[in-house]
């Protein structure tokens, strides 16, 4: 959609959003003069399955905290959904400007929702999971209610079907049965806004590292116990642990405050709960999908790397044609043969079982917990495979792995390349600390942003091959990425070609010399604790003393030298 007229009655006055499902749009009726908004939605988009779902059920609705739904049109390219424009700003446009809620305000903003919520889970023939609660979603009008817009991946609960077709939902804020383990249900959304008023109330992303998200008072003990056991419930990973309705939850925020239990008893009902800002009790996610560009080496040293130090189960999923290197990595003589197109067939019709899909991944026996799948070692299989909707093997490794590593090409016109960027929930540059490679990687990161509407700020630059004193400094690096965005460098050693013509496995002697900096990438993305400073001297102690060692040989061997 071009600035101008519209279906020759809305004229375009500005864009209001972007997104992974579209673009939203400001638009005036010429003749009416009401405003309106006017979301588009690619036919080309990776989230197909959702284009028509939204008109449907908005179409179902009427409710004056929800959008109504006025006019759908399509073109050759897009679907465009025309809606109320609700006039106020998003509860995270707030967040940036206020850092966080009163409890008073959140508590009255939860009931609200609470009464949408009721409204669409009560709907027939099947109740309505909206799926995608978050901040960014709930509008604050100028009268100082709130609005639930945006009902792309919204759907009918249905009794007899037993999981969803695929991972949907926003990162952090989605309950763990949306990573694919079951059925999205009521209880669905009531996680959802568990984490969304967690957020309000503290200011922390739960996509903020560390991945970590404690009882509220841990952020601030002025917060009442109540809210937070209530958050605690909400957000329980068993669904059956928390609240079976939101008329549960409802009566729970009316008696807000009402609870005559004394702080003693407020602890024994609630172990997580220890009355101070030392509690230790989180509340997380650990699926991840991690999106290396063209750099297999680094992947496959930060996929052995957290399998070594993790009970995680890691899988390295290799989409680089252009450096077929993980069986010179890993010295994988028993290597599988690629499963073939099949592969994406069986995913999609959910042919295949983790456990079918492990057999075609190579294993190494040190690190059972690592799954190594290398579709496109030969160019001759990215011909095969270059049509292929690659998004669904993404979606199958979120359900089925902790974590995840894709490496893939460094062009992001590549369709394994663009489409592993979008469904990462980062992507990783690990290339020289050069200006040209620098300035050539955030222009890439720039184009995926306009083009695709992929976040720059889940970017991620690690240093690699970092020689001191040649190299641009850290220092520099860090201003030069965004805040957070530079997370760590893999110094340059001269034993790496040594290693990698040993015919042994590269990666596990490169892991010996590179823990400590592998770790604390790993840390960053809380894959692995982060160290305490206290612990890091030690390990740098400890370095050094090797390091004399090495030069000056045993203990008793310095001391005969003096």
């Amino acid at each position: 959609m071009k600035d101008g007229v519209f279906d020759g009655k809305y004229k375009i006055l500005k864009v209001l959003g972007r997104g992974g499902m579209g673009t939203v749009y400001l638009a005036e009726n010429v003749k009416l003069g009401t405003q309106w908004a006017i979301k588009e939605i690619s036919k080309k988009t990776d989230f197909r399955h959702g284009i028509t779902v939204e008109p449907d059920i908005l179409k179902k609705l009427n409710h004056p905290l929800l959008p109504r739904i006025f006019d759908v049109l399509e073109d050759e390219e897009s679907f465009y959904i025309i809606v109320d424009f609700i006039e106020g700003v998003s509860l995270d446009r707030e967040l940036e400007r206020l850092g966080r809620f009163p409890e008073e305000t959140v508590v009255r903003w939860s009931k609200q929702i609470c009464e949408v919520l009721t409204y669409l889970h009560n709907m027939s023939p099947n109740p309505i999971i909206y799926r995608d609660m978050k901040p960014s979603n709930i509008m604050l009008s100028k009268d100082g209610s709130i609005r639930l817009i945006d009902f792309g991946i919204a759907r009918e609960y249905k009794k007899h079907a037993d999981n969803d077709t695929v991972y949907i939902g926003t990162r952090g804020y989605a309950a763990p049965e949306q990573y694919g383990s079951g059925q999205t249900n009521i209880m669905t959304d009531i996680y959802s806004l568990g984490i969304t008023l967690h957020h309000l109330l503290t200011g922390k992303n739960p996509n903020d590292a560390p991945f970590e998200i404690k009882p509220v008072r841990y952020y601030d003990k002025d917060l009442s116990s109540d809210i937070e056991s209530i958050i605690l419930k909400c957000t329980k990973q068993d669904p059956s642990e928390r609240y079976q309705s939101v008329r549960e939850l409802i009566e729970d925020l009316n008696n807000l405050g009402k609870s005559n239990n004394s702080e003693e008893n407020n602890r024994n009902q609630n172990p997580a709960y220890s009355g101070s800002a030392q509690n230790k009790t989180v509340i997380s996610f650990k699926k991840l999908v991690l999106a290396v560009w063209s750099n297999c080496e680094f992947a496959c040293e930060l996929a052995y790397a957290a399998a070594r130090s993790s009970n995680l189960k890691v899988l390295l999923l290799n989409l680089d044609y252009n450096y077929p290197g993980v069986e010179l990595c890993f010295n994988l003589k028993d290597r599988k043969e690629p499963y073939g197109t099949d592969i994406f067939d069986a995913i999609e019709k959910k042919e295949i079982s983790e456990k079918a899909f492990s057999v075609y991944c190579s294993k190494r026996r040190e690190v059972r917990n690592l799954y190594i799948f290398d579709l496109l070692s030969k160019v001759s299989e990215y011909e095969q495979h270059r049509n292929r909707e690659i998004s669904n093997l993404i979606e199958f490794a979120y359900a089925n792995y902790d974590l995840t590593i894709a490496v893939v090409n460094k062009s992001v016109f590549d369709s394994f390349t663009k489409a592993s960027l979008i469904k990462s929930d980062f992507n990783i540059i690990a290339a020289s600390a050069n200006m040209d490679t620098i300035l050539q990687y955030k222009t890439y990161m720039f184009f995926m942003n306009e083009k695709y509407g992929v976040p720059v700020e889940k970017t991620r630059f690690v240093a690699y091959e970092y020689k001191n004193g040649v190299s641009l400094s850290q220092g520099l690096l860090r201003r030069v990425f965004p805040e957070d965005s530079y997370i760590g460098c893999i110094h340059y050693r001269e034993e790496k070609e040594k290693f990698k013509n040993g015919g042994s496995c590269y990666v596990k002697r490169r892991y010996r010399l590179h823990k400590s900096e592998l770790e604390e990438i790993l840390s960053r993305f809380n894959i692995i604790p982060q160290k305490t400073a206290a612990e890091k001297l030690t390990e740098l102690a400890s370095f050094m003393l090797k390091a004399l060692h090495k030069y000056f040989g045993k203990p008793g061997a310095v001391k005969s030298q003096f």
